[in-house]
C-alpha cells in the first residue's frame, strides 16, 4: 500500500471519530429542562385544574381582617373546584414536601356569625394527612389557611355589590350573574344596574369576613385571625381585600363585571351605559338611627334593622315635595353628645315604591347653615358635641343626581 492510501485511510478514520463524537450525548446533559418548584404552599389535586404542582395554584399572603395588614402565616387562594375527587394543600420546603388535609374537626358551618358569609362553608384544623378536602358542588371557592395556627376554611364564593350607591344600599347585596363553571377562569356580571352617587364594594356570599380564630392575641391588643370577603380600593384597577369603599362620582346606569383567572387574579370593570331617570321620592319614609339618637325621644325604638345600631326615630312624616326637591324634617329631636347617627331610608332598605336606598352622614351636612355644635368634619357619622334638642332637615334634589343636604339646628 502506498503512502497515498495510508493518508486516505487516516483521513477517513478521523472523520469517523468526529462524526461519532458529535452525535454522542453528554452523559451530564439532562433529558429535559428540570421542573423548578418554589418553596411555598400549593393547592393541588384532581378536583382542581392542577393535579401536580403549579405556580398558578400557589397560595399567597393574605390580610388579617382584624388589623387589615398582611399576616405572614395567613395564606389564601381563590380557585374553582370540582365536587368529584378532592384536593390537598402541600408545603414545599427545599426537597421536602408535606401533604396536608382535613383533621377530624373539619366540618360544615351552616350558620356563621352575622358578618360571616350567609352560606354553608367548611372550617376546622389542618392536619398532616393524605386525606383530601372535598366540596359539595362544582364551584368557585376561597381556600384559606393559617399555618401557625393550623386552621383552614373553604368557602363558596358568589360575588355581588353592596353599598349606598347600589339598589339595595348597605342593607343587602345585589347578586352578580356567575359564568359557567370552569377550572381556570370565571366571571360575574351585572347589566343595567342603577349606580347612584355614593360608596359601594364588591363582597361575596353576603359576608364581610370569615373567622379562622377568635382568641389568638398578637401581643399588641389585636384579638383573632379573620379573612376579608370583600374588595374596595381607590379605583377598580386595584382591588384591595377589606379596602376603603369605592366612591361613585358619576351616577348612571352601569354594566359591571368581575373576572378571575387562576394565576393572574381578579380584574373589574364598570361601564356607564346611560343616565339615571329622575327619582320619585314621594311617600318615602326615612329614619335617624344610631347611638346618637337619644332614648329620651318618646317615639325612639331600639334599631330593629340588620344594622342593630342604637335607636331609630322616624322623620315627622313623608317628604314635602316642591318640584324635584323633597324635604324630610325631624322636629325637636334629642341628640346625645359625641355619639354617632345617620339619616337613611327606613331600616336601611330600599322603599317598596319610589326612591332608592341611602344613608347619609357628615358628608351631606351644610355646615354654614347648621349649629356650631355639629362636628365640623366632612366624612363619617353625624355627631353633635352638646346634648340638646335639635331640628334636622334633609333635602334631596332629584334633578341634581339626588344630591342630599342636611341642616342641624
Amino acid at each position: 500500500m502506498n503512502k497515498l492510501n495510508f493518508k486516505l485511510l487516516g483521513m477517513l478514520f478521523l472523520a469517523t471519530i468526529i462524526t461519532f463524537s458529535s452525535c454522542k450525548k453528554d452523559d451530564d446533559e439532562p433529558d429535559e429542562d428540570p421542573v423548578i418548584i418554589l418553596d411555598g404552599y400549593y393547592v393541588k389535586g384532581a378536583a382542581t385544574a392542577y393535579a401536580d404542582f403549579s405556580d398558578k395554584a400557589m397560595m399567597k399572603a393574605a390580610r388579617n381582617e382584624v388589623t387589615q395588614t398582611d399576616r405572614a402565616s395567613l395564606l389564601e387562594l381563590y380557585i374553582p373546584i370540582k365536587a368529584t375527587d378532592g384536593f390537598n394543600i402541600v408545603m414545599v420546603k427545599g426537597s421536602a414536601k408535606t401533604t396536608y388535609g382535613p383533621d377530624a374537626d373539619f366540618a360544615d358551618v351552616t350558620q356563621g356569625t352575622t358578618d360571616e358569609p350567609q352560606v354553608t362553608f367548611q372550617r376546622g384544623t389542618l392536619a398532616k394527612t393524605s386525606d383530601k378536602f372535598t366540596v359539595p358542588t362544582d364551584g368557585f371557592y376561597h381556600v384559606v389557611i393559617d399555618f401557625d395556627l393550623m386552621k383552614v376554611v373553604v368557602v363558596p364564593v358568589h360575588w355581588g355589590v353592596i353599598g349606598g350607591a347600589t339598589p339595595s344600599g348597605w342593607g343587602g347585596s345585589t347578586a352578580m350573574t356567575e359564568s359557567a363553571f370552569d377550572l381556570k377562569s370565571m366571571s360575574w356580571n351585572l347589566s343595567g344596574m342603577e349606580l347612584r352617587g355614593g360608596d359601594w364594594k364588591f363582597r361575596y356570599s353576603d359576608g364581610w369576613k370569615v373567622e379562622l380564630d377568635t382568641v389568638f392575641d398578637d401581643g399588641a391588643g389585636n384579638i383573632g385571625v379573620k379573612i376579608n370577603t370583600n374588595f374596595g380600593g381607590t379605583d377598580l384597577s386595584t382591588l384591595v381585600p377589606g379596602g376603603a369603599n369605592f366612591v361613585n362620582a358619576d351616577p348612571g346606569v352601569y354594566d359591571m363585571s368581575l373576572s378571575y383567572t387562576l394565576g393572574s387574579g381578579y380584574t373589574a370593570t364598570a361601564t356607564k351605559t346611560g343616565g339615571l331617570p329622575l327619582t320619585n321620592w314621594t311617600g318615602v319614609i326615612c329614619d335617624a338611627v344610631g347611638t346618637g339618637v337619644s332614648g329620651d325621644n318618646n317615639s325612639a325604638v331600639a334599631d330593629p334593622s340588620s344594622w342593630g345600631w342604637g335607636n331609630k326615630l322616624l322623620a315627622d312624616g313623608a317628604p314635602v315635595v316642591n318640584g324635584d326637591v323633597y324635604t324630610w324634617t325631624w322636629s325637636n329631636m334629642v341628640i346625645e353628645a359625641n355619639e354617632g347617627f345617620k339619616l337613611r331610608t327606613e331600616d336601611g332598605m330600599a322603599p317598596a315604591t319610589g326612591g332608592a336606598n341611602f344613608d347619609a352622614g357628615l358628608e351631606a351636612v351644610d355646615h354654614a347653615n347648621s349649629s356650631t355644635d355639629v362636628d365640623p368634619a366632612t366624612t363619617g357619622n353625624l355627631l353633635v358635641t352638646v346634648k340638646a334638642t335639635y331640628t334636622i332637615v334633609l333635602t334631596i334634589d332629584a334633578a341634581d343626581s339626588d344630591k342630599k343636604v342636611i341642616t342641624i339646628n
